[in-house]
């Protein structure tokens, strides 16, 4: 919206957990949003939640019961108090210059679907998975809101793009005349020392910016960069020490599981600029579940892990 003020975005988060898209959203440079709702099961992640941003609503259900009436009155009674200072002056590259034609509140809706019917390791049983039914429900619905929310950003696993749920829910874009941009992005090419590929979807009622439109309409396949955002090598990512506590007392591995596993262990230091993505198997797996942390300074070689009797 160049070249003219708008109200504050209105942005609805499901699966919020601790509130990473809430965050995220506070690192946008001048853009001025609230947080209507967050949806979430795990009331675990809600106390958490509700300590990261005490102003938000937190809604503890189960989307699966969620309707689209619930979610209207959630939204007309949210309040338009902006979670930054100034409003917002530019959408950029993603932004059409025809949006200046409307100041009215416009909604977002981001999300981050159980991600375990997609995974590798997983039984990939896709949308037959009972924990792909929440996401599967909430396309349902969302035709039958008051209007439909003017974005969506939707983040899942590498696979979730092969999917069938992911064609279900495409279904409901291409019924509504949604916009849409789809990507398979690493965090280590964005300046973040960890290696992370995940599937992102960009959907929108109006036109991307022509540089992005341009893009799409030469490439029908998934983006593996972010137009106008040159990717880095990992080497010019941030080393692991500006991540880290400061003295990270209480997570030793002992000296008994290094000896035995200490062969497969996938050794970082606080100097690296890499490490592997961690899973649900951490600290139970030993190998392919992401980087354990050396803070030794004598120790340089991983070999010396290795035990005699491994």
């Amino acid at each position: 919206m160049s070249g003219s003020t708008a109200p504050p975005l209105k942005v609805c988060e499901f699966y919020s957990g601790i509130g990473g898209y809430h965050i995220a959203l506070s690192r946008i440079p001048a853009l001025s949003y609230h947080v209507a709702a967050a949806f979430e099961i795990s009331s675990n992640a809600n106390s958490i939640y509700r300590a990261n941003f005490p102003n938000t609503k937190v809604v503890e259900t189960n989307l699966c019961g969620l309707t689209a009436a619930r979610l209207d009155s959630i939204l007309s009674k949210a309040g338009s108090v902006t979670s930054r200072g100034e409003m917002m002056t530019s959408r950029g590259e993603m932004t059409s210059p025809d949006e200046m034609v409307t100041s009215r509140e416009e909604v977002m809706f981001v999300m981050s679907p159980p991600c375990q019917p997609f995974t590798r390791q997983g039984t990939k049983k896709d949308d037959l998975d009972p924990r792909s039914e929440s996401v599967l429900h909430l396309f349902n619905i969302f035709p039958d809101l008051s209007s439909l929310p003017d974005y969506f950003l939707l983040e899942n696993v590498q696979g979730f793009e092969s999917s069938n749920t992911r064609k279900k829910i495409m279904q409901f874009f291409n019924r509504h005349s949604y916009h849409v941009a789809e990507f398979l992005l690493n965090s280590n090419e964005l300046g973040i020392p960890n290696s992370r590929l995940r599937y992102y979807l960009l959907a929108r009622r109006r036109p991307f910016h022509e540089n992005l439109q341009s893009v799409l309409t030469k490439n029908n396949d998934f983006l593996s960069s972010i137009p106008g955002i040159q990717s880095l090598p990992t080497s010019a990512s941030p080393p692991l020490s500006k991540f880290l506590e400061a003295d990270p007392v209480g997570y030793q591995l002992p000296d008994k599981f290094q000896g035995k596993w200490g062969w497969v262990l996938d050794i970082v230091t606080p100097s690296s600029t890499r490490s592997c993505c961690f899973t649900k198997g951490y600290s139970v797996k030993a190998e392919g579940s992401g980087s354990v942390l050396q803070l030794a300074p004598d120790l340089t070689d991983s070999s010396l892990l290795i035990s005699d009797d491994k």
